[in-house]
């Protein structure tokens, strides 16, 4: 994807644009359990990064950090596993890696059918998935993973199949060597994308992870058309999420670790972040697990509701609710966001280990009602009546405290880092980094 410059004279005039809270604002909903009630909830996770290093003076996630003083800062924040997928399950449905016992090994050795067999049936007993919830509430969702030029991308989905990769595993793993085709690029992972472990979405006559699991250059057209759904997760790919150093062979982000995952917010969080605090949204942004060294852990993110040990990895929460400039001492792992989502959707059964986990409190700024939206003094209309703020072309809101962040890039949306350019592929094990 080439990334397009935006005409200096339409930056100088796009900057100058303030957010002002709409006239016909409705009054405040009462919360639940002190979390508000907000339109858009956004998760978008990131790679094996302890705390100390992530939010740490000398951290190479510069623009990362500079998001701190806009929005509100949980550093006391877990994982509760330590590969990549029993933490995106948490995060999901509840469940941790011991009451999914393949998940915490990625499913390595299995195919990605007996592993989605495990989940599903665990989750079954459990509820279900937010997926399920959000549904059932009428209510619309999308994960959007990074590394994906179709939707509903995954390795073979059989009984029998035995992948390429060490069989029977599933050779969709990222770190520059998954197989080309089917709409998968060399760092795409399917262990990143948790929605497809769920056999009501991946199954079927696939059009239910077709309409839901969408590449992540669609966030862009969403952003500036019918808007985005209630709930969405975002997966980028083993490069701009962190996990690999060096990265395979892209250009951009090619450094890896934070360095590139600070990267790949910097161009694509200006945009969103200004469509959330015009259309009552929230973000989180956080990491699936700590370093490997690292296995603190608190709350009832673990197994059977115990204390997790996937390493303290901090999260930054920002958007219209959010108390810019706050922090919360509390601790919190992967369940309490899944219940802080569900709150947050006004969703009051909750599943898995968010049952008996505590929301994240404490760090809002007011409670609104779902519609109840503030918006630019002069808001660009678009099909489905969403506002489209002068942040979606990639300028990053001056008005807010930190402007952005030094050097945040000035980026059209549709420039969103999907697919990147594939100079080569390097296949040798040795130059991938370790699963999870």
């Amino acid at each position: 994807m080439r990334i397009r410059a935006v005409p200096a004279a339409a930056l100088a005039a796009a900057a100058t644009i303030p957010f002002a809270p709409s006239a016909g604002a409705a009054t405040p909903a009462a919360s639940i359990e002190g979390v508000p009630r907000v339109d858009h909830v956004v998760v978008l996770v990131l790679e094996n990064e302890s705390s100390g290093t992530t939010w740490a003076a000398t951290s190479p996630a510069k623009y990362l950090n500079g998001l701190v003083p806009q929005g509100a800062f949980v550093p006391n924040y877990y994982g509760t596993g330590h590969v990549s997928l029993d933490n995106y399950i948490a995060m999901t449905s509840g469940l941790a890696g011991g009451q999914v016992a393949p998940t915490y090994t990625d499913c390595l050795g299995i195919n990605l059918y007996t592993c989605v067999q495990d989940v599903s049936t665990a989750a079954t007993i459990s509820g279900g998935s937010i997926a399920d919830q959000v549904e059932a509430a009428g209510l619309t969702w999308k994960q959007y993973a990074d590394g994906t030029t179709q939707p509903c991308v995954h390795d073979s989905y059989a009984p029998t199949s035995t992948g390429s990769g060490l069989p029977p595993g599933d050779s969709y793993q990222g770190n520059g060597g998954t197989p080309a085709g089917n709409g998968a690029l060399p760092d795409y992972a399917d262990r990143h994308v948790p929605f497809l472990y769920y056999s009501n979405i991946i199954g079927g006559d696939g059009k239910r992870c077709s309409d839901h699991l969408r590449p992540f250059t669609e966030l862009a057209s969403d952003l500036h058309g019918a808007g985005l759904p209630s709930y969405s997760f975002i997966t980028p790919d083993t490069c701009n999420d962190g996990h690999d150093s060096p990265c395979s062979s892209k250009g951009v982000g090619g450094p890896g670790g934070l360095a590139s995952a600070d990267l790949f917010l910097q161009h694509n969080l200006p945009g969103l972040l200004g469509y959330l605090r015009a259309n009552n949204g929230a973000l989180f942004v956080t990491f699936d697990e700590g370093s490997s060294s690292d296995t603190s852990g608190c709350c009832t993110g673990g197994p059977g509701g115990t204390s997790g040990f996937g390493g303290q990895v901090g999260m930054v929460v920002l958007g219209a609710p959010v108390t810019t400039h706050s922090t919360t001492a509390s601790k919190y792992d992967h369940a309490s966001l899944l219940r802080t989502t569900e709150d947050m959707l006004g969703i009051t059964t909750y599943l898995g280990n968010a049952a008996s986990a505590s929301p994240i409190t404490g760090i809002w700024s007011h409670t609104v009602s779902a519609s109840a939206t503030s918006s630019p003094s002069n808001p660009t209309p678009t099909p489905g009546g969403v506002i489209v703020p002068a942040d979606v072309v990639g300028v990053p809101n001056t008005s807010a405290p930190g402007g952005g962040g030094a050097g945040a890039g000035v980026l059209l949306a549709g420039a969103l880092l999907g697919g990147g350019v594939l100079a080569r592929r390097l296949r040798r094990r040795g130059r991938r980094e370790p699963r999870g």
